[in-house]
């Protein structure tokens, strides 16, 4: 008797080519990577084969105009492929390069000539027994290395199974569409809906079947040899229960060392499409030209509107950037001066211009106090960096009045010195890139730190790296920035060590990658790095510690304490960096479902009170009903939030659904923080209730 999938085997259209001619508005180059090809397009992306000077081909997704403009898809991009970093292995195409902050997001991911399955059997027939074994278990090792490190494919297609001269390779996570609608098989798709493990698993037989039939009706499961044909109807449950796992696909078809090599006539027919498109790659890569900036940036439309905020009439009080000939990887000081941060409190004057007016609409994106509690900082989306007096409810001063993409914030342990981040726009640059300025306010120096950066090219171009982070160590001593580099890169030295003592660049950190920041201690820096926790002596550049299997990359440490706060699956986990033992937990089914919808979701605080003993947790979903003239903040967006007690383990904010939703910050006496309004609550931490407001 033949059983019947469980999901729903009707026919649909195979794509209709692997790759098609460049279109007249297509960019010729994105990044470092001159496009060959279009290899297909989607709601958020389209996709192009390219490569780039001692580079290896490449699948290079830009997202669509309409999608480069949305705030909340970038959050999601950027959230891709952080997620898709974390990803090991040889059966799984990796991330190679990639820009967020693009005002045209785009992402580059392995992509070997040949073909794809889709393609492939649409071209040559059905594949024969041996070629389908091979095919199976090196898609089934795939899915075990995804699903080891807490994700799943989600979109496991014909088209998504890449085939070159030695093996199948699954396609990136980060080449799937974000709100799951990239389904041009949907007779592929588990019973239960895409996004976990199981449904992968189903996705994978209902492949194997389609691979072995040309076909994705219930004939596909006939067709299937003897000896596959009891796995493949194991993982067709109905029953997400009854599915084997992905590792124990492996083992059902002979282990990870089974044959994956492929038979000789499948090969050379392999080989003959690659050959085909190896004939388009350049012997010699072209100049580039200023025209392709033009024509990118055209593409992006209204997203310069919203991203390329006028960075023109700026007034820096003080500037320190190095735009010589020379490495930009160190800065000089100032001759004479004895360290960056003056020696001074935040009760003095600031030397900075004071606010050029009052604040009607604050829209609050961060908040931050100065050591000795005096000020608030708040990141304003509408009025720059702004500094108060929150116990008179004054603005105190207004260092910067535009901060184009502000990010992190943070103040320097002494002194009264004030860190952001934000975009920069370069003229001579294709992409705008993120940089870190101190503001030291007893002497009106705004110095700008980009952190470990490439050294000029042959012609002299300066390519300048993107930050994604920065922390101050606890003395004051140095501050450390996190840049993205070139993926490509053999020496990838992503962190960067500033003496503030000289502002001379001291030590570099050999890292692929540094999305979070942290000092534990005056040397210590704790590092996320996309799956793990780093930890490293700055004085030696020293790594001295590793915490793996780590879900997101947020952190935040505990102050005086060996200790620190992260994310695993489902849950916070606050560790003792000695043993690395857990000394509590805090569920997060909330946030783990919400991420798992289309829509997805993603964190804007994870905060600890350590005097306390408080973890505040805070995260976005997409708004319903966006509103337009709020695009960038995240105010029009569902927030959430929770406050953990470790004493009692008990959430202090479960019923209040309004309070504590976005980033806050933590004093002895009061605990700001930014409500759904773009204002600033300030809330007695013995009460929680809203006592007073900024904004």
């Amino acid at each position: 008797m033949v059983r019947t999938p469980a999901g729903s085997f009707g026919p649909r259209d195979i794509d209709k080519a692997f790759m098609l001619p460049l279109h007249p508005h297509d960019p010729p180059f994105v990044g470092p990577y001159r496009l060959l090809a279009r290899l297909g397009e989607d709601v958020d992306t389209r996709s192009y084969w390219a490569t780039g000077p001692n580079r290896p081909p490449v699948r290079v997704r830009i997202a669509r105009p309409e999608r480069a403009t949305d705030p909340i898809f970038r959050a999601a991009f950027a959230r891709r492929m952080e997620v898709s970093l974390a990803v090991s292995g040889p059966d799984v195409a990796r991330v190679v390069d990639f820009d967020p902050t693009s005002p045209v997001p785009w992402v580059a991911t392995e992509n070997p000539p040949g073909t794809d399955l889709a393609t492939f059997v649409r071209t040559h027939g059905p594949l024969s027994v041996s070629a389908l074994h091979a095919l199976a278990v090196t898609t089934a090792r795939g899915l075990a290395s995804l699903h080891s490190i807490g994700h799943a494919h989600t979109e496991l297609r014909p088209q998504n199974v890449l085939l070159d001269e030695t093996r199948a390779l699954l396609s990136s996570p980060a080449a799937s569409s974000l709100d799951g609608s990239n389904d041009t098989y949907t007779a592929l798709t588990p019973p239960e809906g895409q996004g976990t493990p199981a449904g992968d698993v189903f996705s994978w037989a209902a492949v194997l079947c389609f691979a072995v039939s040309g076909t994705t009706d219930p004939r596909g499961v006939e067709r299937m040899p003897l000896h596959l044909r009891g796995v493949v109807d194991s993982c067709l449950q109905a029953s997400t229960r009854m599915r084997p796992s992905a590792t124990d696909l492996i083992e059902m078809l002979g282990g990870a060392a089974s044959s994956t090599s492929w038979p000789p006539e499948f090969g050379s027919l392999i080989t003959r499409g690659a050959d085909e498109m190896r004939r388009l790659i350049p012997e010699t890569p072209a100049p580039r030209t200023t025209d392709h900036r033009k024509r990118l940036l055209g593409m992006a439309g209204a997203a310069l509107a919203l991203t390329l905020v006028a960075g023109t009439g700026i007034t820096w009080g003080y500037l320190r950037l190095n735009d010589g000939d020379e490495s930009l990887g160190s800065e000089e000081p100032e001759t004479g001066t004895e360290g960056l941060i003056t020696n001074a409190d935040c009760s003095e004057e600031s030397a900075f211009p004071s606010p050029s007016g009052p604040i009607e609409d604050l829209d609050a994106m961060q908040v931050e106090f100065s050591p000795d509690g005096r000020l608030l900082a708040i990141g304003s989306f509408n009025h720059g960096l702004t500094l108060w007096d929150w116990r008179k409810g004054e603005e105190f001063a207004r260092p910067i009045e535009e901060l184009n993409g502000i990010g992190s914030m943070e103040f320097a342990p002494i002194g009264c010195m004030v860190a952001a981040t934000s975009l920069r726009d370069d003229a001579d640059q294709e992409q705008d890139y993120r940089v870190t300025t101190t503001y030291d306010l007893p002497s009106g120096e705004a110095v700008d730190h980009l952190g470990v950066q490439p050294p000029p090219g042959p012609d002299g171009s300066l390519t300048r790296r993107s930050l994604w982070d920065f922390s101050f160590s606890t003395d004051g001593a140095y501050l450390a920035i996190g840049n993205r580099p070139d993926f490509m890169e053999e020496n990838r030295e992503a962190v960067g060590i500033i003496d503030m003592r000289t502002g001379e660049m001291s030590t570099t950190l050999a890292l692929r990658s540094a999305y979070n920041l942290a000092f534990l201690d005056e040397s210590r820096l704790a590092v996320a790095t996309g799956g793990e926790i780093s930890l490293w002596d700055v004085e030696t550049g020293e790594e001295v510690q590793r915490i793996r299997n780590v879900i997101e990359n947020r952190m935040a440490v505990v102050e005086g304490e060996d200790q620190i706060v992260l994310i695993r699956d489902g849950r916070i986990d606050w560790l003792d960096l000695e043993d690395e033992s857990t000394i509590v937990s805090f569920p997060l089914d909330d946030y783990s479902k919400a991420d798992e919808t289309e829509q997805g979701a993603w964190i804007n605080d994870l905060s600890v009170d350590g005097e306390r003993g408080l973890v505040h947790f805070s995260w976005s979903t997409r708004s319903d009903d966006p509103d337009p003239d709020d695009l960038g903040t995240d105010r029009e967006n569902q927030t959430h939030g929770h406050l953990w007690e470790v004493e009692s383990g008990k959430d202090l904010l479960d019923g209040n659904e309004t309070l504590m939703t976005r980033p806050v910050a933590f004093l002895p006496e009061v605990i700001a923080s930014v409500n759904q309004d773009g204002g600033v609550d300030l809330i007695d931490p013995e009460t929680l209730e809203v006592t007073d407001a900024i904004g």
